[in-house]
């Protein structure tokens, strides 16, 4: 094993979090490592074919698109869009969606990470330990496995740093510290979806309503026997390319057995099933759509797309009342304005609207069993109905970066996360929302 490194700050997690919390922590002047147990960053947009940023603007009743959080979620925004990885803001129904391309977002993300100055990345890098001592520059020991140059070569490497910030979704290196986590009961746990890419496809017939009576095509073959039961409930969305679409499947219960979404080997049945059922279902376009005559599966998603696991314990948890309130708290660090969207069943979504934009206490993204881990993403504290908002792209980014500014005031200064004053971190957000980040 290779020797110790220091840092003053360690992010595992390469998603949308995990990639604001890291460039905020560094360009604040904290020497960061980012860690991905992935082969790229971007998380589920990259590997499970997200591709497009919910959360990111106020409730479309408000009027034209605005960017709800300052600082770097909007910066970002307006990145993606200059480089082409992004197109025009859409609404849908009461919110605004950013539409995105998945591998163009995740080269983004690589690209912006290469230019911040005391930032390292480290991909397909898997954390497997974490311990903690009382010494305050090294109160955290991180060991890693790492896949080597050569095939079938494992390397290891060892860290030591003051401050963690999780944004692994699944609470990964929480758990390994030995936090305190919460995970909801396995049958109000969210349901998955499966993303597929489709290529030759003429894209004007899936625009509009078009888009909803395929929807409605597809549910009516699952009910004459056409389709197997599985494939029910179905999006089509138009790519980044002229004869592209998005197709999602979203993904029932296992059958015979509880849904655990930590369990890899169910994961991979689940995923199995649904590229079955994606297959048929793309079949069965081609035949009956002449919009899909010449369409054909031009990409599958590395991983099945999780929608929640388990979070940890934080100083404060945002209840669903929070959220659906619009609850203002002096403590905030970010905002969220998404819907309470719930996937207890495959078939159909439950959404209940807020009455305004919700806050997000920094307490929520710091762990209750220490100070000096932070979280942010899927992984931070509330309850189940607050998560069904909160878990969506536009606001990990918020969280991501108030968590890596928090990381970095903190380490600058030598103390936990509870002692860093939430007005603190939104002035340096504010401070550094005109500035340009070198994407």
């Amino acid at each position: 094993m290779a020797p110790s490194e220091a840092f003053d700050v360690v992010v595992v997690g390469g998603g949308s979090a995990g990639v604001a919390a890291a460039l905020s922590a560094a360009q604040l002047g904290a020497h960061t490592l980012l860690l991905e147990r992935g082969r790229q960053l971007g998380g589920n947009v990259a590997l499970a074919f997200v591709h497009t940023i919910c959360g990111l603007y106020r409730a479309a009743d408000e009027g034209a698109a605005q960017i709800l959080n300052s600082g770097l979620p909007g910066r970002l925004a307006a990145g993606l869009r200059a480089a082409g990885a992004a197109g025009e803001v859409e609404r849908a129904g009461r919110v605004y969606v950013l539409p995105i391309d998945p591998p163009r977002y995740a080269a983004f993300l690589a690209s912006a990470c290469e230019r911040i100055a005391g930032l390292e990345v480290r991909t397909e890098s898997e954390l497997v330990e974490v311990e903690r001592s009382a010494e305050p520059r090294r109160h955290w020991t991180l060991r890693a496995r790492s896949r080597g140059r050569a095939p079938g070569e494992v390397s290891k490497c060892e860290v030591s740093t003051g401050w963690i910030v999780d944004t692994t979704g699944d609470a990964n290196a929480a758990a390994l510290a030995g936090a305190a986590l919460e995970t909801p009961a396995t049958e109000i746990l969210q349901l998955p979806s499966f993303i597929f890419r489709m290529a030759g496809v003429d894209r004007a017939a899936c625009a509009g309503f078009a888009r909803l009576h395929l929807t409605h095509a597809v549910a009516g073959a699952v009910a004459h026997g056409e389709l197997p039961a599985g494939c029910e409930s179905l999006l089509v969305r138009p790519g980044s390319e002229s004869d592209e679409v998005y197709v999602t499947l979203n993904v029932p219960r296992p059958a015979g057995s509880a849904y655990a979404p930590l369990d890899e080997a169910q994961l991979a049945r689940l995923a199995a099933r649904a590229r079955e059922h994606a297959e048929q279902i793309a079949q069965y376009l081609r035949k009956t759509r002449p919009a899909f005559e010449k369409g054909r599966v031009a990409a599958w998603p590395e991983r099945i797309g999780v929608r929640e696991s388990r979070r940890v314990v934080g100083l404060r948890e945002l209840r669903g009342d929070d959220v659906l309130t619009g609850h203002v708290d002096p403590d905030e660090v970010a905002r969220s304005s998404w819907p309470i969207e719930l996937w207890h069943d495959h078939r159909r979504a439950q959404f209940e609207y807020p009455k305004g934009p919700c806050s997000i206490p920094l307490g929520c993204l710091v762990s209750r069993f220490d100070p000096r881990l932070g979280v942010a993403g899927r992984c931070l504290s509330a309850d189940h109905e607050a998560l069904g908002a909160l878990r969506v792209i536009g606001t990990a980014l918020a969280t991501g970066e108030a968590v890596g500014v928090a990381a970095a005031l903190a380490a600058n200064a030598g103390v936990g996360l509870d002692a860093i004053a939430a007005d603190r971190v939104r002035q340096q957000i504010l401070e550094r929302a005109p500035q340009e980040i070198a994407w």
